[in-house]
């Protein structure tokens, strides 16, 4: 007679954990690839608006005090977005909320293109950003859930490159497309953008792994074997049953409680403080850039330049941060870029009437903010677990977006009184220094996550 003996059910935290200590299968890649092409499509449709922005002002007679309104229309729905809709993903997956804030984006662009009035303009403004905001941290939990432990931080920190890569974009067709057709052509475009967005991803976006074995909706077995089929593991027989930890987690924290008690609350605070700074600074000079070296020089194809090659920097700067991340830990490069940003700001404001080293400076300075946003998004996933990680991640972004909406109407305001321009570069070294103090914080903590830095 032959005894078998049955394999033990692996838990949760098991089946993750395989999957995160192996190499990046293709269905892997391919899913961060997804995430990274919408990543584009907010770039661009945030983007759009600082290339517009000195047409707009034009053509609609605005004050910069009231464009300065109009510049945060779209943070402020970013910021909405992030801290209201992201949870949702917690609670009903990625993948949906996903879809539903391409279609607010879809919408919001729409109706952009037949704003008569500034007013009009600000509202559907607001709607765009809902949701981006919604979506941009979802998605941002999605890449960290499908990465390996050993290449998260370099495919977040690639993903973050998605940003300025479809802000770069915007300033590219802007400057065929503004002179000949005006700045609604830059809005036809996107929601054209948008629309093959939310067909490609009805189609072919996953939900996440992690999502499905914590949160168990309807199906959940069949949808994680289909998931672990294309991943060439083997399926489950059943779901597995909560670990010992989990079952802790579950009893002991709600989503909500997670993110703002011990042991994540302190580092929660220093992500808060740090990108809401950084984020500050960064739209700050991301929007009223292209406008101030407009006024500045009396040249549009200057100021567009300019946005664009702070955008370029951009880019390069998450490249090279993620080619960084192989070799050294992601909390140690984000505090030391933070540093290194303040210093530029302090010298673009110095050297900001020498348009030709500006330029060169410029795009420094978009390649350390945005490495630094690159960051936090890589260090955020890493202090809260799968149960509340959209909700941790989501507030991290819209509370530093609460705060940079303020930025260009404040910016707006100073201009207004006649202020120099390259002194209001300066004084943001300030909140970058601040922000550079938080992120040296986080080397001092975990948190609760079970995914390494």
């Amino acid at each position: 007679m032959t005894i078998t003996t049955q394999r033990p059910v692996r838990g949760a935290e098991e089946v993750l954990a395989e999957v995160r200590q192996g190499r990046m299968s293709g269905f892997q890649i391919a899913a961060v690839s997804i995430a990274l092409a919408l990543i584009i499509l907010d770039g661009f449709e945030v983007g759009i608006m600082a290339f517009a922005a000195p047409q707009i002002q034009e053509q609609l007679g605005l004050s910069p005090e009231i464009l300065g309104y109009v510049l945060s229309g779209s943070l402020f729905g970013m910021a909405i977005g992030s801290i209201v809709l992201t949870p949702l993903a917690d609670r009903m997956g990625r993948r949906p909320l996903t879809l539903a804030m391409l279609v607010l984006i879809v919408i919001g662009m729409a109706l952009t293109i037949t704003a008569p009035t500034a007013g009009m303009l600000i509202l559907w403004r607001v709607v765009t950003g809902l949701g981006i905001g919604g979506m941009m941290a979802n998605l941002n939990a999605l890449v960290a859930e499908y990465s390996s432990d050993a290449r998260r931080t370099t495919a977040i920190a690639i993903y973050a490159a998605g940003y300025p890569i479809g802000a770069t974009i915007a300033g590219f067709l802007a400057r065929p497309l503004m002179p000949e057709y005006g700045w609604r052509s830059m809005f036809i475009a996107g929601t054209v953008l948008a629309v093959m967005a939310l067909v490609a991803s009805w189609r072919f976006l996953p939900e996440s792994l992690d999502y499905l074995l914590v949160r168990r909706p309807k199906n959940a077995l069949e949808r994680v074997n289909r998931i672990l089929a294309k991943m060439h593991r083997e399926p489950l027989a059943e779901l597995p049953a909560p670990s010992a930890t989990e079952q802790d987690d579950a009893e002991k924290q709600g989503t909500f409680r997670e993110v703002l008690t011990p042991p994540a609350l302190r580092l929660t605070l220093a992500l808060w403080i740090g990108y809401g700074l950084l984020v500050a600074s960064y739209y700050f000079a991301n929007t009223w850039i292209p406008t101030i070296l407009t006024t500045v020089s009396g040249d549009p194809q200057l100021g567009t330049t300019m946005g664009i090659g702070a955008n370029l920097g951009g880019v390069l700067g998450c490249f090279i941060f993620a080619g960084l991340a192989t070799r050294f830990s992601g909390r140690r490069l984000l505090f030391l870029t933070l540093f290194a940003a303040a210093g530029t700001y302090v010298l673009f404001g110095v050297i900001f009437n020498i348009v030709t080293v500006a330029i060169g400076v410029g795009f420094l300075l978009g390649m350390l903010t945005t490495a630094a946003i690159a960051g936090f998004y890589a260090v955020a996933p890493t202090v809260y677990s799968a149960r509340s990680r959209a909700t941790g991640i989501g507030w991290m972004i819209g509370l530093g977006r609460l705060v940079s909406v303020a930025a260009p109407i404040i910016v707006g305001y100073i201009l207004a009184t006649g202020i120099a321009p390259e002194r209001v570069f300066i004084a943001f070294a300030v909140p970058l220094a601040i922000a550079g103090l938080a992120a040296l914080s986080l080397l001092l903590g975990r948190g609760t996550a079970t995914m390494a830095d």
